[in-house]
C-alpha cells in the first residue's frame, strides 16, 4: 500500500517506523528539511520536503494513489486542509490529528464535514484515556483491550511470590483455570515471543492476553500486586493532566501541580474538586508537602520528559507502594524508567499509532503496538474460503514470529486457543506478531 504521512513528529515518525517494517510504500512529508532527512536516513520511507498545505508537495508525494494520508502534525488547519486536498486529488482514506477543542467540538462540525476525513485522532486524549485505564487495573503496568473489551492484553512484571514462577509456559497452559496466554517476554532487556519450554522468572516482564473478565485473577497469579486509587498526584496541568485529573476526582482526592501561572489559577477555576497547586513538578520539595509519600498515584504529564522521569523517580524513591506513570514524547529516556523503578510509561504516539493502523489495515478490528518491541498485538478476521477457514489451529503454517492467542467466535464468545482449536469464518483471531510476519498473516486468513 501506498501511504503518506504529513508531519515527521513524534506520531508521524512511529507510524513510519510501523509502516516501513511492514513493507509499505510510505512516503513522510515534512517541513523542516533537518528532521527529513533524518528521518530518510533512519527509516526505509521516502521524504518530501515542503508544507502539506501545498497541492505541489502533495503531488510530489503521490496523494492521488495513496491508500492513506494521514495529517498528523501539530498544527490542526495544515492537517484539516491536507486532508480536504488529498481527498480531491483521489487519496482512499484520510486521517486526521485535531487537538483544539474547538475544532472538535460542535463548533468545528462544518469544517469537519468539509474535510471529510475518515478518522480523527487526538494524542493527547488517546494518552489520558491510557493512564485511566492503568490506574483502574491495578498491578498491570499496560491494559490495552482487544475485540470490542472481551479480550484484554496485560503487561506486568511476575513476583516473586507468583505460582507460575519456575515453571514452563506449557505446563502452565495445562492448568485448566489458568485461561490466558503468555504473548511477550522481556528479560535482561530482551523482547522475545516465548514458546512452551520458556521458564518463567520472577522479574520477568510479561505481556498476557486473557479475558477481560479474568484480568484481577491473572494478576493476582502473577503477584502482580496493586493498591487501592485514594489519592492521586497529576503533574503538569496540560491537555492530558487535565483530562486525566478531571476524570480521577470523581472517585479519588486528586492534587494537581502545574508551573505556569494562568493554567493553575485557570484549573482551578475549572476543576473545582482538584486542589490545584502551583510550583515546578521537579522541586522535591513542594512534592514532599503536598504528601507524595503517602500518595498512592503519581502520574507526571507535562511535555518535557526528563521534567516526568525525575518527578517520578523521586515519588518511587520516596513512596515505594506507590503507582507511578510518566509520558515520554520520545524513547530516549524510556531505559531510565525500570531502573529509575517507575512503573509504567506512556506516549502519545502509540495510542494515535494504533488507530490508524487499524484504520489501514481494515480487516484489523484492534491493534497494540509497545513502545520497548515491535511485537503488536492484532485482530484479524478470519475470511470464508481463505486457508484459516476451518483450520485446526496446530496444522496452520505461520512463521515462528507469530503466536495465536484467542479466537473470537460468531457469537462474541472467546477463547484461547489451544493446537486442537478450529477455526471458521467470520470468526476474528487475536494473535502477536512482529510487523514483518504480517503479510505471511493476511494469506492465512484472508482471500
Amino acid at each position: 500500500m501506498h501511504v503518506v504521512i504529513i508531519g515527521a513528529g513524534e506520531v508521524g515518525w512511529y507510524l513510519a517506523q510501523r509502516l516501513g517494517a511492514e513493507h509499505h510504500d510510505v512516503v513522510v512529508v515534512e517541513q523542516n528539511e533537518v528532521i527529513a532527512r533524518a528521518l530518510g536516513e533512519e527509516l526505509d520511507v521516502q521524504t518530501v520536503v515542503g508544507s502539506g498545505t501545498h497541492p505541489s508537495v502533495l503531488r510530489a508525494a503521490g496523494v492521488e494513489r495513496a491508500s492513506l494520508v494521514a495529517g498528523v502534525t501539530q498544527d490542526d488547519e495544515v492537517n484539516m486542509i491536507a486532508s480536504a486536498l488529498a481527498k480531491q486529488f483521489g487519496a482512499e482514506q484520510t486521517v486526521v490529528r485535531l487537538q483544539t477543542d474547538e475544532l472538535r467540538g460542535p463548533d468545528g462540525a462544518h469544517l469537519r464535514e468539509l474535510v471529510n476525513a475518515d478518522l480523527i485522532i487526538d494524542p493527547d486524549a488517546d494518552t489520558a484515556e491510557e493512564i485511566l485505564r492503568l490506574v483502574s487495573v491495578s498491578g498491570a503496568d499496560e491494559v490495552y483491550p482487544m475485540a470490542a473489551g472481551n479480550l484484554v492484553v496485560l503487561g506486568a512484571v511476575v513476583g516473586p511470590n507468583s505460582e507460575m514462577t519456575g515453571r514452563t509456559l506449557a505446563d502452565i497452559a495445562s492448568v485448566d483455570q489458568w485461561r490466558f496466554l503468555f504473548g511477550v517476554l522481556t528479560r535482561d532487556g530482551e523482547t522475545i515471543i516465548p514458546r512452551g519450554d520458556l521458564e518463567v522468572l520472577a522479574g520477568d516482564h510479561v505481556r498476557v492476553l486473557t479475558e477481560e473478565r479474568r484480568q484481577r485473577e491473572v494478576l493476582d497469579a502473577l503477584d502482580a500486586s496493586g493498591t487501592r486509587v485514594r489519592r492521586v498526584m497529576v503533574l503538569g496541568g496540560g491537555a492530558v493532566g487535565a483530562r486525566v485529573a478531571e476524570r480521577l476526582v470523581r472517585s479519588a482526592d486528586v492534587t494537581l501541580v502545574e508551573r505556569d501561572h494562568q493554567r493553575a489559577t485557570a484549573l482551578a477555576e475549572r476543576l473545582h474538586k482538584v486542589t490545584v497547586v502551583e510550583g515546578d513538578i521537579t522541586d522535591t520539595n513542594l512534592l514532599t508537602e503536598e504528601s507524595v509519600s503517602t500518595t498512592d498515584v503519581v502520574i507526571a504529564a507535562t511535555g518535557e520528559d526528563t521534567a516526568n522521569v525525575l518527578a517520578c523517580a523521586f515519588a518511587a524513591a520516596q513512596n515505594t507502594n506507590a503507582f507511578t506513570v510518566a509520558v515520554l514524547h520520545r524513547l530516549a529516556l524510556l531505559p531510565l524508567v525500570r531502573q529509575f523503578g517507575i512503573d509504567a510509561a506512556l506516549s502519545p504516539r502509540t495510542a494515535s499509532a494504533n488507530a490508524v493502523l487499524r484504520q489501514l489495515r481494515g480487516g484489523a478490528s484492534s491493534v497494540a503496538t509497545f513502545l520497548d518491541s515491535d511485537v503488536e498485538v492484532d485482530e484479524f478476521v478470519i475470511e470464508e474460503g481463505s486457508p484459516g477457514d476451518g483450520a485446526v489451529v496446530s496444522n496452520l503454517h505461520l512463521p515462528r514470529s507469530v503466536l495465536l492467542g484467542a479466537v473470537v467466535r460468531v457469537d462474541g464468545s472467546t477463547e484461547i486457543v489451544r493446537g486442537n482449536t478450529q477455526l471458521h469464518a467470520g470468526e476474528s483471531v487475536v494473535l502477536f506478531a512482529r510487523p514483518s510476519a504480517l503479510n505471511d498473516v493476511r494469506r492465512v486468513f484472508t482471500t
